[in-house]
């Protein structure tokens, strides 16, 4: 075959693959159509609300469409509350993101090392509160707590705690409302975690214990740096989960009735909870929304940009 023979040849192979990729292509756009249309109803969409409200004056309920300026952001800010309410999600937002991480992570590591019939045992109790609404998650946790009703009620009145008020306190809210969270949404990403481990490669794996790696050298200095990406996500969605907390305290406030040391703005959710359902001013919560959203995609872009956990070319 001449080179002319042969240059016309990988042009048409060349532009062959180019249409088959671009056809490829075309249908995977449809398949994140559906995606993309949820993402807009209910991500984009009400952020996009949001934007209108903040700037908006609301008279009985009723908007005024762009007619409060800056007004409502000045009176957020310059509520005490709202950065009060946030001196306690920072505070619990920084423990509970520490310990879902090293808590997850470390029990789907133990969870790829166990291959007996305790392990499997263990597997499914653990995944278990990861397939329960969280909201009944977190009651029997609250109920677990109360000495009247725990199946441990022996315990905590041996110890001298006869009520729920007697061990939860404004002291070790932070503490508490962070075994919640675990206990609520720890088994989803256990079972994340534990799917990532087990789709480590089989190859790499026997390679490793060739060399000699022990079990505990396996799982983390093998296996963990494969799911480094999966990681860095499982933090993105814990800072932005924590920040939006309001069940938890809910709960809790709940639970404690009248003795309750959680007032109605502990959060910023039930900040923006309290603007909207007792003051009727749906432009304050809008605000308070819109900063937890900055927030979010800042400690979004961070990780992203700063970890390199998620570049996609080796160019």
């Amino acid at each position: 075959m001449s080179a002319v023979n042969r240059l016309a040849a990988n042009d048409s192979y060349r532009l062959t693959a180019r249409k088959k990729r671009r056809t490829i292509g075309d249908w995977s756009l449809l398949l994140i159509v559906p995606y993309l249309i949820a993402v807009f109803i209910f991500h984009l969409g009400p952020a996009l609300v949001a934007v209108i409200f903040s700037f908006s004056k609301f008279t009985f309920g009723r908007p005024e469409l762009f007619a409060a300026g800056l007004d409502n952001f000045v009176k957020v800010f310059s509520d005490p509350v709202f950065f009060r309410s946030y001196g306690n999600v920072i505070q619990f937002s920084i423990l509970a993101t520490a310990v879902g991480f090293v808590g997850s992570l470390g029990i789907a590591l133990l969870l790829a090392l166990t291959r007996d019939q305790f392990g499997s045992v263990a597997r499914s109790l653990l995944f278990l509160p990861g397939a329960i609404n969280p909201t009944v998650v977190g009651l029997i946790f609250i109920f677990m707590l109360d000495p009247a009703v725990s199946p441990f009620g022996f315990l905590f009145r041996a110890v001298g705690w006869n009520a729920t008020t007697d061990f939860v306190s404004a002291s070790n809210a932070v503490v508490i409302m962070t075994a919640l969270r675990f206990f609520m949404s720890s088994g989803a990403w256990i079972a994340i975690f534990y799917s990532a481990l087990e789709g480590v490669s089989q190859e790499l794996i026997d390679s490793a214990k060739i060399d000699g790696c022990s079990p505990w050298q396996l799982a983390w200095l093998v296996r963990r740096p494969m799911i480094m990406g999966f990681v860095w996500f499982m933090i993105i969605q814990l800072v932005a989960y924590n920040l939006q907390i309001f069940a938890e305290p809910y709960v809790i406030s709940t639970a404690l009735g009248g003795a309750s040391f959680i007032d109605r703005y502990w959060s910023p959710n039930m900040l923006g909870s309290f603007y909207t359902l007792q003051r009727g001013d749906l432009g304050m919560s809008a605000v308070v929304s819109l900063s937890q959203t900055v927030i979010s995609i800042t400690a979004s872009i961070f990780v992203v940009t700063r970890t390199g956990a998620f570049v996609t070319s080796t160019d």
